[in-house]
């Protein structure tokens, strides 16, 4: 009898042990079709690294399930399920929250018709030497297929750029960035149906700058924003400007474009004379002075520090919340709520963009 009751305690024990589970099924959602046998990866973060745990196949109904002692209400999990080739992700979830996982995955495409900008933000600042250059941008794929472009891995060419040559310091922090030419470059993430938020930065030798920035357009662009520092700087047509805006501190010049079409090239003054360069150079050293009272504090303050993944991830987060209330308002882009939510978001975002260069 006693032996009995043991028993029984260790299954309860194990059951409560193992009661929590992720289940969830992987779906092309254009077709309402479960696709079987596709790989499943389940992901927690370990010592401020993200770990991939566990790895299964699908069923011959496209159903997957995690179960086992490591599942414990609350931990904070991630998914991706491998389709022919391509990865798709979840968001985060807490295990218990949700009954069902539904992971979305696509057929895919090398026709790169139907891509074309939402919005993209184009950040130059000017410092003594170099030329900081940050671009955010939401691309928008208008097919029911991921646009996944040519080759594969790292090589792998999907959404293209033309930058300017001599450019160096090149970081991209969506994807992965690779040069084909003298001003080609391509990111190599695949574009799902809907949009994509696509972030990198570069910097440019002042010495060797002929005073003119040109972007060229390679997908039709529905709103180009430029913001350059110093807010010094004028910029005529076909611009409008839309005047200063403080970002983490910083004065930007703010002008905008639209509608710009495939291979359209503007140009973008940046004119480097003596006298910027003279306040330039006394900028830059209080900019240094700000840098050194500010490491003083921060030798003061043990408070908790985000890690690189979590900024990682915050950042994503900004970029896609700026992409939601930019298509949220589109009909109202003078709304003073907006405009005030706008630039909180992007301050934030360009400030981690900034603190992830370094």
């Amino acid at each position: 009898m006693a032996l009995r009751l043991v028993c029984t305690a260790i299954l309860l024990c194990a059951s409560e042990m193992w009661a929590a589970a992720v289940n969830g099924y992987v779906l092309n959602p254009l077709t309402d079709e479960r696709i079987p046998g596709v790989e499943v990866a389940f992901y927690i973060r370990q010592d401020e690294k993200v770990s991939e745990v566990l790895r299964k196949e699908a069923d011959a109904e496209g159903r997957f399930s995690f179960a086992g002692p490591f599942l414990q209400d609350g931990l904070r999990f991630a998914l991706s399920a491998s389709y022919q080739s391509i990865p798709y992700f979840s968001s985060t979830f807490e295990v218990g929250a949700q009954q069902q996982i539904i992971l979305e995955v696509y057929e895919k495409t090398d026709d790169d018709s139907g891509i074309h900008i939402g919005s993209h933000h184009l950040f130059l600042s000017l410092r003594e030497s170099t030329i900081e250059c940050i671009q955010l941008l939401q691309v928008h794929n208008d097919q029911q297929r991921t646009f996944v472009g040519s080759g594969s891995g790292q090589e792998r060419r999907v959404t293209e750029f033309a930058l300017p040559p001599g450019l160096f310091n090149l970081q991209s922090h969506s994807g992965f960035m690779h040069q084909v030419g003298p001003d080609r470059f391509f990111d190599n993430q695949p574009l799902p149906p809907g949009p994509s938020q696509l972030s990198f930065s570069f910097n440019l030798d002042a010495r060797e700058f002929d005073g003119d920035y040109l972007h060229q357009t390679i997908y039709p662009t529905e709103r180009l924003e430029v913001f350059l520092d110093p807010a010094s700087i004028e910029v005529g047509a076909p611009f409008v400007d839309q005047g200063t805006v403080d970002l983490h501190g910083r004065q930007y010049r703010r002008v905008a474009l639209e509608n710009l079409a495939p291979g359209q090239q503007v140009t973008i003054p940046l004119p480097l004379s003596p006298s910027l360069r003279w306040s330039l150079k006394w900028a830059a050293l209080a900019g240094i002075l700000l840098v050194v009272g500010a490491a003083l504090t921060l030798s003061q303050d043990r408070a908790y520090t985000p890690s690189l993944q979590e900024r990682r991830q915050r950042r994503q987060y900004l970029l896609a919340e700026l992409a939601r209330l930019d298509d949220t308002h589109a009909d109202q882009p003078q709304d003073p709520n907006y405009l005030e939510q706008r630039k909180h978001l992007m301050q934030e975002a360009v400030a981690l963009t900034r603190a992830l260069e370094k």
